[in-house]
């Protein structure tokens, strides 16, 4: 039954006021729109490139997740210099750059697959170029999206930060499998996995233009007392003299390196445990993505300081819990469910302990500390995805999982004594706790 008018415009009210409140700012709005393009392009590419790869290398288990360390890497070994940059420069003109590199990139890797001139070491290549680019390019945006709002909406911002990237992690890969399931009808002679890999790598050089206009279109102030230098080491300092916030790193790292190399299985789960191929791949990923989503407008609508411990706990609970029915799910259906319980743990964990990072970041240093957040999260990833990808060859699948669930478990119980224990810290960049 439809509602009425009047409590109609009661439920558009409250998203507009809560969920969707920092979108009142004009520039965060640009950014808003573009990066939900750009991502969702991303993930289109990411969800292709690591099935092609499987499929390229006759279905080596291996190739995934090789694919993702070396798109993490970088950001690993580099991300506190795009941190210093982020805070040494204007923002705005070092993620345009980023873009269009990142454009120039996804191109190049079309034209090698449409011309069947790639093989998995190139394609690994290409991977560290992206990868290079993107440890400039996440602690820009991240210390960026403070620029483009008032303190009071920091929360609500990071929140749907998060949501960007999970609505394309969501969309993407339900894309990326449209397209296989498309060229398989439309072009039935051809190889389906290169068509449509090349369709999803065109689709996404696209997507750049999305953000890169966003970004010319906005007129955002010149930050006061940017600072002209800074070490590396200080955002590392800041960091370690705070217990709850080096607590949270290290539990974060545990979580990367138990549980993302979960995404990178799926190809190999998809086709040796559920007997499927490209589009039940993409179904899988997208409903990691649809749960990471509704864990991303959690955040952003009930997200605040004083509920940081119980959400990081319940997010690495049910991440902890999912893993566990991925291994004994040996159908679609259960698989899918227990996947999109993995990423709202998952996020609801990671985009709460953003937020905190977040708030408890000064400005002059918000590039070199934020940019100790994706080099957590990589560093676990890329331990992660190694060990994976080593177990996946010598292992079945559920096996690996129920590795992975133990790891993650560990974690999941290190983070509620953190909780208990540690008192959160003082919001230093944002509005007051609670």
């Amino acid at each position: 039954m439809d509602l009425p008018p009047a409590r109609r415009r009661n439920w558009l009210e409250l998203l507009r006021d809560t969920t969707f409140r920092s979108l009142k700012h004009r520039d965060f709005r640009l950014y808003f729109a573009g990066q939900a393009v750009s991502f969702t392009g991303t993930w289109v590419q990411s969800t292709a490139l690591l099935w092609s790869v499987y499929a390229f290398s006759d279905h080596d288990p291996v190739w995934p997740p090789l694919i993702l360390v070396a798109t993490v890497g970088p950001t690993l070994l580099f991300g506190a210099v795009g941190g210093a940059l982020a805070d040494r420069f204007a923002k705005r003109p070092l993620i345009l750059i980023c873009q269009v590199l990142f454009l120039l990139n996804a191109v190049l890797l079309t034209g090698l697959v449409w011309f069947d001139v790639v093989d998995p070491p190139t394609a690994v290549v290409l991977a560290v170029m992206n990868g290079l680019v993107q440890a400039v390019d996440i602690p820009a945006r991240l210390a960026f999206v403070p620029e483009l709002i008032a303190k009071d909406d920091m929360v609500n911002a990071v929140g749907l930060n998060s949501l960007l990237f999970n609505l394309g992690r969501a969309i993407g890969p339900a894309l990326a499998g449209l397209v296989f399931l498309l060229v398989g009808w439309v072009s039935e002679s051809r190889d389906v996995t290169r068509t449509g890999a090349t369709v999803c790598f065109a689709l996404n050089a696209v997507s750049y233009a999305a953000v890169i206009a966003g970004l010319l279109a906005m007129r955002p102030g010149v930050p006061a007392n940017r600072p002209k230098g800074g070490r590396l080491a200080e955002g590392l300092q800041f960091v370690w003299r705070s217990k709850p916030l080096a607590g949270l790193l290290a539990c974060t790292l545990a979580m990367s390196l138990f549980g993302w190399p979960l995404l990178t299985l799926f190809p190999a789960y998809t086709r040796t445990v559920l007997g499927h191929a490209e589009k039940e791949y993409s179904w899988l990923v997208s409903a990691l993505g649809g749960g990471a989503l509704v864990a991303a407008l959690a955040n952003a609508t009930f997200g605040k300081l004083s509920r940081a411990r119980p959400f990081v706990v319940v997010g690495s609970a049910l991440t902890a819990v999912a893993v566990l029915g991925m291994t004994f799910a040996d159908q679609l259906l259960p698989a899918a469910a227990c996947s999109a319980v993995f990423g709202f743990g998952m996020i609801l964990y990671l985009s709460t302990g953003q937020s905190v990072l977040q708030l408890s970041t000064p400005d002059h240093a918000r590039g070199r500390v934020m940019a100790l957040w994706p080099m957590t999260l990589s560093g676990g990833a890329v331990g992660g995805h190694l060990l994976c990808g080593w177990a996946a060859k010598h292992f079945p699948i559920p096996q690996v999982f129920g590795a992975m669930w133990v790891g993650v478990t560990a974690t999941a119980i290190v983070v509620a004594v953190l909780a208990v224990v540690l008192r959160p810290p003082p919001a230093t960049g944002g509005p007051p706790p609670g």
